[in-house]
This record gives structure tokens, sequence and C-alpha cells, in this order.
């Protein structure tokens, strides 16, 4: 193996990093995943490849893995880091989707009637929040990925739904028109100005009922309205609808980026 001596992980196997002449990278533990699965469940941070000898540097990082009793690993890279992807292929990791992160200005926001009221959630609010999340994000990772069970992705959304009222940046927001919700938002304002998205959702069983574009037309209004400059989230390539929704609604698209999944053979 050509890994120099500063390709030894650094501090546990849970968490350390690589830099040789043909290879960096680091990675992390993911503790919300961890706790579903029962597991370590890790996250690759940065990866760069440099010069030919990456796969036997590698080697460094699939041993600490493999000590850690890691059950599944993620990594996220640009949609051009293909050299990058193939090498995580060559060491058992496989493509799982390609995401978009679109974002839109709010100097010139046009007028909306979408006649829905926005609201911080309560515990009131949640047994219903959590009962969609349990059934909206069918398009995501841990439901697409056909080796990890489909459940797990519907435990980890209403997990985090069900964080976000003590969560010290992170918002809830419930639509509601009239007395029935039909969509709720996690939302995060950042210091930059930036109101970011990390979940959003139409209740499933008011999907195809015009609720989409009312919603989120709402959410642009109360980012507004809380002094934001832009909005920002991200979107997988596969959820074609919701991207035509951004798309109506005048949104950019940056160059996107692709996820890839290692999961230990059973």
């Amino acid at each position: 193996m050509s890994a120099s001596p500063e390709a030894a992980p650094s501090m546990t196997d849970l968490s350390g990093h690589i830099d040789t002449p043909a290879l960096q990278l680091s990675w992390s533990e993911a503790p919300w995943d961890s706790v579903l699965f029962g597991a370590p469940v890790l996250q690759i941070g940065t990866l760069n490849l440099r010069a030919p000898g990456a796969v036997d540097d590698i080697a460094t990082f699939a041993e600490a893995r493999d000590r850690a009793g890691a059950l599944l690993v993620s990594c996220r890279l640009r949609h051009d880091q293909l050299a990058e992807s193939m090498l995580l292929e060559q060491t058992g990791f496989r493509f799982i989707e390609m995401l978009y992160q679109p974002e839109l200005g709010l100097a010139a926001l046009p007028p909306s009637s979408h006649a829905l009221v926005v609201s911080r959630a309560t515990a009131d609010d949640m047994p219903e929040i959590l009962d969609a999340a349990g059934s909206a994000f069918g398009n995501e990772r841990f439901h697409m990925d056909p080796r990890l069970p489909s459940a797990i992705g519907d435990l980890r959304y209403q997990n985090w739904v069900r964080s976000c009222l003590a969560h010290p940046q992170q918002r809830l927001h419930a639509l509601r028109d009239g007395a029935t919700l039909v969509a709720f938002f996690v939302t995060e304002m950042r210091a930059d100005g930036t109101c970011y998205w990390h979940l959003t959702a139409v209740a499933p069983g008011l999907q195809g009922r015009g609720y989409g574009r009312r919603a989120w037309e709402a959410m642009l209004e109360q980012a507004q309205s809380e002094g934001a400059s832009r909005v920002q989230t991200c979107i997988v390539a596969r959820n074609h609808r919701v991207l035509n929704l951004y798309a109506r609604l005048g949104f950019r698209f940056p160059p996107p980026l692709m996820t890839l999944h290692w999961v230990r053979p059973a």
C-alpha cells in the first residue's frame, strides 16, 4: 500500500483524514443517522483526486470504516468530479442521485394570492406534520437506494421534523388552508441573508390539487418578511414535478451535485 504516514486516520475511526500526494479525503460520523441504523454511519466531507495511486491510499479509509463497523457511508461531489466518483465506485460505492440547489433573489418578489396562513409550528401541529413527513419524501436517497430499508427514510424525516421545535437555528413552519394542514417547511436563516429551505413538503393527501405553488409562494413571502435577501434549497433531479415548480417561480439552478453510497454487504 502506498499511503504515507500522513494517511493515518486522525483521532478516531469515526472521523479522520488522508492527505497524500495522490489523495485528499476527510470523513466524519453522521450521528443522527447512526442512531437510526443502530450502527455507525459516516459521511465523506472532502475528496480530491490528485494523482495516480489514490486507489492504494483510499484503502486506509476502507480499513478505518471497517474497524468502526460502519453500515453506510455517503459522499456528495460536484457534478464534474467524475474521476473521484469513479475512484469511489472502484471501492464499492454506487451512484444514487443528482442534486440541484435552486436559488432565488427576493428583491423583486411578485405579488401572490396564495391565501394560505403560515405560522411557526407548535406541539399541537406535530401529529399532522409527523404523519405527512412519514410519507412525503419518497424521492430521497434513503428511499431510492434499494439496499436500505425504506422505513428508515420515513423515520429519518420524522425525527428531523420532531427535533425542530427545540432546534437553535432551524424553524418548522405549518401552512394551512383554513383548518387544513396543506404543507410544512423546515427553514434556516443564515448570516449572509439566505433563507435555506431544508425540508419542503405538501401533505401527501393534498398533492396534485394546486397547493404546491401556493405553499411555495407563501414561504417566499415569509422569507422576505423575515429579512432574507434570497432563498436556497436542495432537490433531487428525479423529483421532476417540483423542479418544474421551481423553474416556474423563477429560481436559477447552479451546477448540480451527485451523491454516492457505500453500504456494508449483507
